[in-house]
């Protein structure tokens, strides 16, 4: 409750009540400013410009310090929540025909919650294939995918990005052009595979013996430190997918999250075969970038807490959402914290599909 007295208002936070100067930028915290890390308790700021509330304006930022890194929040936004514990402060900014910062801070304790998760998660291999309707050695690659995937169900998750190679091909899109570039550069050889999103060195072509022994040597390099969930919701009525991705880190880390839609079953001419079908098809890439999206806030996660990123998006009417899956990889940091490599990998299918976490006790 706020009382106003000749220009100037007193504000009651996280501290006795207060009055705010015209022409001086303040913040309180309304409510507690100890809360636990389950990621959905708040903690609600109130910024008063003088006798004026700017707490959701367009032209105010709350200004987050966590362990020395600063990050500006999105305007307007007045709420914080978190699942990593620690210490946070919190300051603002307004802009009035120039910058104004507020003249003091306020301080967030979030506190752990919940038990670490103990059991080891199960491990899938998520696979980055390119490949075109034009490439001759690309349907051995497939075949060799799977006749592992037979052998060894549920380790790998294909993806396929489709490229103009010597010739158009009709499922090429912007997206694999990027992840291309990236990951085989302008000298385009095809196919090509990679496994957890490593670089160039790692690449392999269409050889199942050469697939089996790397697919090996990836399963024995790491065991998986984080946990994918993952849901789809399908309005069949506007054609709109909402899909959930949720995951876990049994150690303190920065990641990120990678969300794909694939589809099976599109006919296809390869070569000189009009009746090919193809699989595992990336349609679209729902995060940003080549490495996904920060989760978080980009703070770390933390052992025993959860976070949880959600997505929507319309399907055209040529893709056939019963074929269609959600694939979704949690990326982890690089030891030399150059780059993010995937960790683990889930996915269920985009019409009404759900795949929770999967550890080994499943």
């Amino acid at each position: 409750m706020s009382a106003f007295v000749a220009g100037i208002v007193s504000c009651s936070g996280n501290s006795d009540d207060e009055i705010v100067p015209e022409g001086v930028l303040r913040i309180f915290a309304d409510g507690q400013t100890e809360i636990p890390a389950d990621g959905s308790t708040e903690v609600v700021f109130r910024v008063m410009y003088g006798s004026q509330d700017v707490s959701t304006s367009s032209e105010m930022n709350l200004i987050r310090t966590f362990e020395g890194d600063e990050s500006r929040l999105s305007a307007g936004i007045n709420t914080f929540s978190t699942t990593t514990p620690g210490i946070y402060t919190f300051t603002a900014r307004y802009y009035d025909d120039g910058a104004v910062y507020t003249d003091n801070e306020v301080t967030v304790t979030a506190v752990p919650t919940g038990d670490i998760q103990t059991s080891e998660w199960e491990q899938k291999v998520l696979a980055f294939q390119f490949t075109s309707t034009t490439c001759i050695g690309c349907p051995d690659l497939t075949a060799a995918l799977k006749s592992i995937a037979s052998e060894r169900p549920g380790v790998l998750c294909p993806v396929a990005f489709h490229l103009d190679y010597q010739g158009a091909d009709p499922m090429t899109i912007q997206q694999s052009r990027q992840f291309a570039a990236e990951f085989i550069g302008s000298s385009v050889t095809l196919p090509a595979l990679f496994f957890n999103m490593h670089q160039p060195e790692n690449a392999m072509s269409n050889i199942k013996a050469v697939i089996d022994a790397e697919l090996d040597r990836e399963l024995d390099s790491y065991v998986p430190e984080c946990g994918v969930a993952v849901a789809s919701e399908w309005n069949q009525e506007d054609r709109t997918a909402s899909v959930s991705v949720r995951i876990k880190s049994n150690s303190q880390q920065k990641c990120r999250v990678a969300v794909f839609l694939v589809e099976d079953g599109i006919v296809a001419t390869q070569i000189d075969d009009p009746d090919y079908v193809h699989d595992n098809v990336v349609r679209t890439v729902l995060s940003e970038g080549i490495y996904g999206d920060y989760v978080n806030g980009r703070i770390a996660l933390y052992p025993g807490t959860e976070y949880e990123e959600t997505y929507g998006t319309v399907i055209p009417d040529s893709w056939n959402p019963e074929n269609m899956r959600v694939v979704a990889a949690v990326l982890v940091p690089t030891e030399d914290g150059s780059s993010y490599v995937a960790d683990n990998v889930n996915e269920c299918s985009l019409a009404g599909g759900v795949s929770d976490y999967l550890t080994n006790e499943n």
